[in-house]
């Protein structure tokens, strides 16, 4: 399985452009996305069917299943995002400095698409995560699909480096552990802080992570 499989390029970063069917295509994930999100905003996930997901959207039941298996992926689209967005130098890992190094660097390199605070990637993810904090049922999904998404990760710089299994492990939990931290920190200032920026947050992560 490759890394684009894992990690698929989000809808924000299409690899050629878009011919008209494809946009409509993607203008129609964005609203299903968006009118989850409002709806779990305003009801609760539980509270909150795929039908009156459709119905808002102006979509049938049968056409938001092309586009989403479950309403709680509906609402996680740019989680989704955000998280190939940190993979996408996945494929330039560095094998000359440490896996954990390699991978820090390659996430904060990343992570400068997230550098405006007032931009769309940006308000799209402080939007959804927030949601996710008071959400049990997304944060279950998170969960399970991050034990694949580990598994996979560790898989890439296992065939970068020339390290043991126990090393490669450590530094894919340590790095994840550490965006983690940044990202959620990120979200809580926020909410207080409009210009609170998540490349700085996450740089000053790393530096107490080795502390």
């Amino acid at each position: 399985m490759t890394r684009l499989e894992v990690f698929p390029v989000p809808p924000d970063l299409p690899v050629s452009p878009p011919g008209l069917r494809e946009r409509r295509r993607e203008q129609t994930n964005v609203e299903i996305s968006e009118t989850a999100l409002t709806l779990f905003e305003r009801n609760g996930v539980e509270a909150t069917t795929v039908g009156q997901i459709a119905q808002t959207a102006g979509v049938s039941q049968r056409t938001f299943f092309r586009y989403f298996a479950t309403k709680e992926e509906a609402a996680l689209r740019d989680h989704w995002a955000f998280e190939a967005v940190v993979a996408s130098g996945l494929d330039q890992l560095d094998p000359d400095i440490s896996p954990r190094l390699a991978l820090e660097t390659s996430f904060a390199a990343a992570l400068v698409t997230y550098s405006e605070s007032s931009s769309v990637p940006c308000r799209r993810l402080l939007r959804v995560n927030r949601l996710i904090k008071q959400e049990p049922a997304l944060r279950a999904v998170l969960a399970r699909e991050s034990v694949r998404r580990t598994v996979a990760l560790v898989d890439v710089v296992s065939t970068r480096f020339d390290c043991s299994d126990l090393q490669i492990r450590l530094a894919v939990d340590v790095s994840i552990a550490v965006l983690r931290a940044a990202l959620e920190t990120w979200v809580d200032r926020s909410s207080s802080d409009e210009s609170a920026s998540l490349p700085e947050i996450y740089s000053t992560a790393r530096g107490l992570a080795r502390v």
